[in-house]
């Protein structure tokens, strides 16, 4: 592609394959060039093709709470890494009072309904009576509180168990696009993250999930 020719916003164009003994094929393709930001001064993940897609430990800021840390595991899960909190004693907590925060800065094309995908370790409710949780807000509002195993019949264990992971989303709902911050609190110590994709509807099926998104 040739980005200093492109038009502005939106488009569609066509290649045109061919080949011996055969008609021409012509495929669409479609263009998105932004008027803003600029590639130079974006910072943090940029949506694509109404998705994003984070590693976790490629955050834009880590809070602690005391000797409460979030911390990296290398070569943990599916693609990258992991973070989880440690202490693994560490007390459960309800943000957004002392809890441990990994925040994300993403600036993002469209606005309205978004669903959060969070790929999670497959870890089991050993917390007595209650399951596995965390808690997910975008910039300032009131953290949503999330159980990882509010659905735990023996049918979402067999698919963790085969995926080496468990998928949880939560819904939230964006006024503007433009520059957000996604949070992800902890509530419950065992928590480990591998990965999360923001979904404006744009992620398609796959085992492993979109690749990871632009960012700087």
């Amino acid at each position: 592609m040739d980005w200093g020719h492109a038009p502005t916003g939106s488009n569609k164009g066509a290649v045109t394959i061919e080949g011996v003994g055969t008609s021409p094929i012509a495929v669409e393709v479609d263009i998105f060039k932004p008027a803003q930001p600029s590639r130079a001064s974006v910072k943090g993940f940029v949506e694509t093709s109404g998705y994003v897609s984070i590693e976790a430990e490629h955050y834009s800021r880590k809070v602690d709470a005391g000797q409460v840390t979030w911390q990296p595991i290398p070569d943990y899960g599916r693609t990258l890494s992991a973070m989880s909190i440690f202490p693994v004693t560490a007390n459960s907590v309800l943000p957004p009072a002392k809890s441990p925060v990994l925040e994300y800065q993403l600036y993002l094309f469209d606005s309205g309904s978004v669903e959060v995908e969070s790929i999670l370790s497959p870890t089991l409710n050993f917390q007595p009576g209650r399951g596995l949780r965390y808690a997910m807000s975008f910039d300032a509002e009131l953290p949503q509180v999330i159980d990882a195993l509010a659905h735990n019949m023996p049918s979402d264990w067999e698919t963790s168990v085969k995926d080496s992971v468990r998928k949880v989303r939560s819904k939230h709902v964006l006024a503007a696009p433009g520059v957000h911050t996604l949070k992800f609190w902890m509530v419950d110590p065992g928590i480990v993250l591998e990965k999360l994709v923001v979904d404006f509807g744009g992620v398609k099926p796959s085992y492993l999930g979109p690749p990871e998104s632009f960012h700087r």
